[in-house]
């Protein structure tokens, strides 16, 4: 039996699962979503996860780089441990930038024994011409990467699950989702309108047949009223009920029977 509010929370996310568990709700597990949301909103995992030796050893390697929030990285950790059980195929990231996020996704997984690539998509010259009426960021914003410095490091990493694509999605995503496997997770922080509907669009019909997971990063930013109203028009059109709204936008696509 579990000992304390982390273990119970631990071990829900271990059977949420399970064929048997009544969390099922639109297509996606409700309790699953609110027992990582509700842990972490509260601070109260933090301190269980930080001692876990593979989230140690993920978070130290993007130590130098801009990293998303501690519970953002968490969720993605708990999402990678225990919502992909029974679940094989890719993760794909949309907005990589200096390949924080990437990085951990593929060591975590590499930690884990999953037999699955990262795939990283990015101009690694900073952010495309946009709509200004709909966007806040600019052309050029996020431009301050190294393609070739990334490229070394996943090397000195020894991360072979990892592939950086460069690129503009339009130019790199589709031919990427016609070879890969199954898309388990997407990754979309894109921050702009169009480079989040276009990820979108794109990636739906790949999705693992047993429901993968749509994770936004910044759909819910003050700057990114953007990507938000792609989201929008993603919800609209599929009729999907979000699994977290902390401290991501979090999905399972196609629904969950």
């Amino acid at each position: 039996m579990p000992h304390s509010y982390q273990e119970l929370v631990i071990s829900f996310l271990e059977n949420a699962n399970h064929p048997k568990r009544n969390g099922i709700l639109q297509g996606r597990n409700v309790m699953a979503g609110y027992a990582r949301a509700s842990a972490l909103q509260c601070n109260a995992i933090h301190p269980f996860i930080a001692n876990d030796p593979l989230y140690i050893e993920s978070r130290a390697l993007i130590q130098h780089r801009p990293l998303l929030t501690e519970s953002r990285l968490i969720n993605l950790f708990l999402i990678l441990k225990y919502g992909l059980k029974g679940l094989e195929g890719d993760i794909i990231e949309f907005g990589a930038y200096r390949g924080g996020s990437a990085i951990f996704l593929a060591n975590v997984a590499r930690g884990l024994g999953l037999s699955t690539t990262v795939y990283a998509l990015d101009t690694f010259e900073g952010m495309p011409t946009s709509d200004p009426t709909l966007n806040f960021h600019h052309a050029t914003d996020f431009a301050n990467v190294s393609f070739q410095e990334l490229l070394e490091y996943k090397e000195k990493c020894g991360l072979t699950n990892l592939v950086l694509i460069k690129g503009r999605f339009e130019e790199t995503a589709r031919p990427l989702l016609e070879k890969s496997q199954n898309i388990v997770l997407a990754h979309i922080d894109c921050d702009l309108y169009e480079g989040t509907r276009y990820a979108i669009k794109t990636t739906l019909p790949h999705f693992h047949p047993g429901g993968g997971y749509l994770v936004f990063d910044d759909a819910l930013q003050s700057t990114c009223l953007g990507a938000l109203q792609a989201v929008e028009e993603m919800i609209q059109q599929h009729h999907l009920r979000a699994e977290q709204s902390f401290p991501h936008l979090v999905y399972r696509y196609p629904k969950v029977c």
